[in-house]
């Protein structure tokens, strides 16, 4: 259950803070106070997509915190999220935050712990579950009828499968568009890549060659000037009658024939003759040097024209040689799937329509259970509307098997709810026959219906009671009241008759603090109840018979005197039967 929630900077709300009972939770206040901002608030904690539209004037983001006490069904619903996202899970309270600046992108947080929406989206939906006046809209949107039906048949498993094996089939449905349309020039792709692979193996640039012609280019085009530099150290090294090689030999022979008189002539004598082997070294390097100057004068030419060659291939290919030999094997690669490319389209294809058939046997097995389940589901509906005082009231799910050619994801049906209120009325598509007052009711027999067994910690219902009163409102303050036996319900309403239902009832104020409106929600003590009942029953102005009023309906919903019994007795005979259903 929803133990704790505070939230800033939304709206109205500066900084206000609930702290929610168990059973069933009112709040009342008068339009504008800022009730359903509250709802705004939950619905940011289910993973709602945030509008920076919605903080309040002045504040730099709005804030959202919420703990939850983990039930063990939440919790055995809420831990496989957890630990699939390395969030902590040991603790039976779950703290869930949500902060959306006015600029940049806002964050959510789970146990503290930074996430992502769609983790907090998944973790959301078993936590809580909106039921608001927008929902009346939702019931005129026939394509939500069939994920109603879906969720009564409890089809998620299912579904889940399902729509695993239709994924993959539209995913080998796109590749073989794609290799299709590849078919057409194919042949003249083939082509192009075989003249382009038979120039680059013809040229066959090796490794570092445009670096090596480069630099053999720049010694050759000066050649002469090397030539007579290596002959001139060949001579000044040894040829000349004063060669250097002479006077080190000179000098080296004069300092050994000392070395027993001093160290150092011996040190010098040694030094000599190395400065002479560094000589020889240098004139064998000379004389190699001018036998690579020596070239067939057709050697610059040649280089030129392989040079000249590779720059072309480069700039053609890209401009770095060194990223030809990769592309060389990547249009091999293409080349080979252009050679097999109709294998692959007809390989494609046999997989496409296996995957089809697979589809459609399981659309065909999603249609079986929602046949088996659609009359369940209507039966429970019309229960639910008598306990809602409209005991003539019928209520249909049409379920139509569509062609294998309109395979769809969620199979090959279509479900349209029909309607009739009064007796004698033909069934028609809800859509076009109930009135707002009628949408209320269905939508929370459905929500009723629907929450046999569900597993969702906190249920709100915003205002669902439009269009009604009277004995009405009071059937659906019983009906609240029922379900918050097995799920923490949060109730905001207009209607005294519901809020005496109230295990804890707050009202929501509006009021000016230093030039700005905010609002504020106190939690009422029994004589407060009394004060806000007779405030909603007659008015601005309270008088005693109203209180006198709204004591006697508090009264009533604490002693149960309209409590349906028989309703009840047939909600846990509806459950056998979807159990059986779905066994």
């Amino acid at each position: 259950m929803l133990s704790y929630l505070r939230i800033r900077g939304l709206a109205l709300l500066d900084d206000v803070t609930l702290e929610l009972s168990p059973g069933m939770n009112v709040l009342t206040g008068e339009t504008g106070a800022g009730k359903s901002i509250i709802v705004d608030a939950l619905a940011l904690l289910r993973g709602a997509r945030a509008r920076a539209s919605a903080l309040r004037g002045g504040a730099e983001a709005l804030h959202v915190d919420a703990q939850f006490e983990l039930g063990s069904e939440i919790r055995r619903r809420v831990e496989p999220v957890l630990v699939a996202h390395n969030l902590p899970n040991d603790d039976p309270t779950l703290v869930v935050q949500r902060t959306v600046p006015r600029t940049g992108r806002g964050r959510c947080f789970l146990q503290a712990e930074l996430t992502t929406q769609s983790v907090l989206s998944e973790v959301g939906e078993a936590l809580i579950d909106i039921c608001s006046q927008h929902e009346h809209h939702s019931l005129t949107h026939v394509a939500r009828h069939l994920d109603l039906l879906d969720g009564y048949a409890r089809l998620d498993t299912e579904l889940s499968d399902y729509q695993e094996h239709y994924r993959e089939y539209r995913r080998l449905v796109a590749d073989l568009a794609d290799l299709s349309s590849q078919s057409g020039d194919g042949a003249s792709r083939a082509d192009y890549l075989r003249f382009q692979i038979e120039e680059l193996e013809r040229v066959a640039p090796e490794p570092g060659e445009a670096e090596h012609l480069h630099r053999q280019l720049e010694l050759l085009r000066n050649a002469q000037r090397w030539e007579e530099l290596a002959r001139e150290a060949h001579e000044t090294l040894y040829e000349s009658e004063n060669s250097i090689a002479g006077q080190l030999a000179g000098l080296a022979d004069r300092a050994r024939r000392g070395r027993d008189q001093s160290e150092r002539l011996a040190a010098i004598a040694d030094q000599l003759e190395t400065a002479a082997v560094a000589c020889e070294d240098a004139d064998r390097e000379a004389t190699r040097f001018l036998a690579e100057l020596d070239l067939d004068p057709a050697a610059l030419e040649q280089a030129e024209a392989r040079l000249s060659e590779l720059v072309a291939l480069g700039r053609k290919h890209g401009g770095d040689l060194s990223d030809l030999e990769p592309r060389l094997e990547s249009m091999h690669a293409e080349l080979d799937a252009l050679d097999h490319l109709e294998e692959r389209i007809a390989a494609l294809h046999d997989a496409s329509e296996r995957a089809r058939a697979r589809c459609v046997e399981l659309a065909h097995a999603l249609h079986r259970r929602r046949e088996r389940t659609r009359k369940q589901l209507a039966d429970a509906v019309v229960e639910e509307l008598a306990a809602l005082h409209m005991p003539q009231a019928r209520f249909e799910a049409k379920l139509e098997l569509l062609a294998e050619e309109q395979l769809g994801p969620r199979g090959l049906n279509r479900v349209e709810f029909l309607f009739s209120a009064n007796p004698g009325e033909p069934l028609a598509p809800l859509t076009q026959v109930a009135s707002g007052g009628e949408l209320s009711r269905v939508l929370l027999a459905i929500k009723g219906v629907l929450a046999t067994g569900d597993e969702v910690a906190t249920y709100v219902f915003d205002e669902v009671d439009a269009g009604v009163g009277g004995s009405v409102a009071q059937a659906i303050g019983q009906r609240l009241h029922l379900a918050s036996h097995s799920h923490q319900v949060l109730c905001i309403t207009h209607l005294p008759q519901i809020a005496a239902f109230a295990d804890a009832h707050y009202r929501v104020d509006k009021l000016t603090q230093r030039g700005r409106t905010i609002t504020r929600v106190v939690q009422l003590s029994e004589d407060d109840r009394v004060e806000e009942l007779a405030r909603m029953l007659g008015g601005a102005k309270v008088t005693e018979s109203a209180r006198q009023h709204a004591r006697e309906l508090i009264e009533q919903a604490r002693s149960g005197e309209a409590q349906p019994a028989p309703a009840v007795r047939s909600k846990r005979k509806r459950s056998s039967a979807r159990a059986r259903g779905r066994g």
